[in-house]
């Protein structure tokens, strides 16, 4: 198996050999122009032509080439992630929830599947173990989160989670944004942002979240990869941190921390990769 760690392109940051050839190239071209009565009586200049024109199309290719990889890295970077969330480590996950809980129709490997080729960078970027290892801490926390995907929505819903100061992402009226999803996302501030991004209105129906699993999948990984993608080389105690660092870090909830810790562990374990160090918080 390949390493599950790919470095993929993004438009900006196509290999410079392409960008600065294909500018060389086109004011090469550029520069070679002649008026049409000359063009035939100077073959210094038509053979400059003719290289440059050459070097023109093989830049184009090249570059064409590289949007292609770039079209290509959501499908590949799902394809490389499904190969390590199979059917019997997600529903391994799933299965230690009661028959009776929510999350059993409703959170599917199909579904995680299908929100991931919208983050191709998720767990990407470094060596195959790293890739791994976001794995098993992604999930680490998605279990603890949801009870082993049992909750789709927080439990007490009485607190609307809404932070009237902050003017960007204003509440709508009774709306709340109470926790839902794999990572329980919750904060009209974090609605907003992520209902743009994925394409629903998250401050006026954030309902989405807990009603369609591709959503509520694509919710989370937006805020791991804004918040916690960038902290994992740091250790897992960093992404237990970034989720809810206020609540459980510091010694405030050290039952709580430790259990995403023990999740964690057994993750990597069934991965077949050590968890690190800076485990805790």
């Amino acid at each position: 198996m390949p390493a599950l760690m790919i470095s993929y392109t993004n438009p900006a940051n196509i290999p410079p050999q392409l960008t600065s050839s294909h500018r060389s190239s086109r004011s090469t071209t550029a520069a070679a122009r002649e008026p049409s009565g000359q063009a035939g009586t100077d073959p210094v200049k038509l053979r400059s032509g003719m290289a440059s024109s050459a070097a023109t199309t093989t830049s184009r290719v090249l570059l064409a080439l590289g949007l292609a990889l770039l079209c290509a890295a959501g499908p590949a970077a799902a394809q490389n992630v499904a190969s390590v969330v199979t059917d019997a480590f997600f529903n391994g996950i799933k299965n230690q929830a009661p028959g009776s809980c929510e999350g059993k129709s409703f959170y599917t490997r199909s579904a995680f599947l299908s929100a991931v080729n919208s983050y191709p960078g998720f767990a990407h970027g470094g060596s195959e173990t790293q890739g791994k290892r976001e794995i098993a801490a992604f999930f680490a926390h998605v279990t603890h989160e949801t009870g082993h995907l049992c909750y789709i929505s927080e439990i007490n819903k009485s607190n609307s989670y809404c932070d009237p100061n902050n003017r960007q992402w204003p509440c709508a009226a009774g709306k709340k944004y109470y926790g839902r999803g794999p990572l329980q996302i919750s904060w009209n501030y974090n609605y907003g942002p992520a209902g743009r991004s994925i394409g629903f209105d998250g401050l006026g129906n954030p309902d989405r979240v807990a009603q369609d699993p591709v959503i509520a999948f694509k919710t989370a990984l937006w805020f791991w990869m804004n918040n916690v993608h960038g902290v994992m080389p740091q250790g897992f105690g960093a992404t237990t941190r970034a989720i809810n660092g206020a609540l459980e870090c510091n010694g405030r909830n050290p039952d709580q921390m430790n259990a995403r810790v023990r999740y964690y562990r057994q993750y990597c374990q069934q991965l077949g990769v050590d968890p690190g160090s800076n485990l805790t918080c």
